[in-house]
């Protein structure tokens, strides 16, 4: 029996709109800067990404949107850690959200690198928070900050009496119900963004990557550590940029989901296209401060979930 065939208008207009799907999905895949949603987010559309309230789980890390910038809140029962300070105007926020947490003093303070996107309001939290520990970079004449904000940043820890630590790879800490080791840096970086401290933070069975501003020189020196990086969750590296999160980082390190600090409309078009296609082609799911606001991941030891402020 000969195959029928459709009407001729009906097969130009299923070829049309095949055409038109094709050059969407081409468009999704490998032009992310037209803001066109990704296949990250039109997945995450579907359903398929469980939303949880951090209230209900033991462990939480607390992405403050801060701009342009950087700042994450660990909480672990009576724990708080503090990743980066955002810029010289976050500190508003960042002490509105501590006090939503009920966070009145801070185990830790670890002030990735020495730019002011991370370390701009690290003065006015050591002025009024309690803070034991401060974990920074060990600089040398040659890439010694000079600017006022990194002079504001030593005169307000020398006055807060919190113990400051030279950041050192292969060194753990341990917390009550978990614990953190640092990665890097491993040598002494002439790029001020490689310099930051890379810490892998372990609660339980589920493992979170904090990269601060680390680009592909720092993770490449991670890793001839044999250091272990894989992890449930990482921040990436420089807000996204493509100087970062390399595939060889990404596949050594596995992880679930990625998290973005980035400002909205920024200037440095963070995070960028290459690193976006480089996350969907590797199945990475993510999320992004600018657009998603404060993100919250949380553990119960096993698994992790997400919870975003929009």
């Amino acid at each position: 029996m000969a195959k029928r065939k459709l009407p001729k208008p009906i097969r130009i207009v299923s070829t049309v709109v095949i055409a038109c799907l094709l050059l969407v999905s081409a468009l999704i895949s490998f032009f992310p800067q037209l803001g066109l949603p990704s296949w990250n987010e039109i997945f995450r559309a579907t359903g398929l990404n469980e939303t949880v309230s951090a209230e209900e789980y033991p462990f939480s890390v607390h992405y403050i949107d801060v701009g342009q910038a950087d700042c994450s809140l660990i909480v672990c029962g009576d724990d708080a850690v503090l990743i980066d300070a955002g810029d010289v105007d976050a500190y508003r926020t960042i002490d509105a959200y501590l006090q939503s947490q009920n966070i009145t003093e801070l185990r830790y303070l670890i002030l990735t690198h020495a730019h002011a996107d991370h370390i701009g309001s690290a003065d006015e939290v050591l002025k009024n928070y309690k803070v034991e520990n401060v974990i920074m970079p060990r600089y040398t004449e040659k890439n010694m900050p000079t600017t006022q904000v990194y002079e504001d940043l030593l005169y307000a820890l020398d006055a807060s009496g919190a113990r400051a630590i030279a950041a050192e790879p292969g060194k753990t800490y341990e917390l009550s119900d978990f614990c953190f080791t640092v990665l890097a840096p491993n040598r002494d970086y002439t790029e001020l963004n490689d310099t930051s401290v890379v810490v892998r933070a372990v609660y339980e069975d589920t493992a979170f990557l904090f990269q601060g501003d680390a680009e592909s020189a720092s993770e490449e020196d991670i890793l001839k550590t044999g250091l272990p990086v894989q992890a449930d969750v990482i921040k990436l590296g420089h807000h996204g940029s493509k100087t970062s999160s390399s595939e060889e980082y990404l596949t050594a390190v596995h992880p679930k989901l990625a998290v973005i600090p980035c400002g909205a409309g920024n200037s440095y078009n963070l995070p960028s296209a290459e690193t976006l296609v480089r996350l969907d082609a590797m199945g990475i799911d993510y999320r992004r401060t600018d657009r998603n606001g404060t993100i919250v991941v949380t553990s119960d030891g096993s698994k992790v979930g997400v919870q975003t402020e929009k």
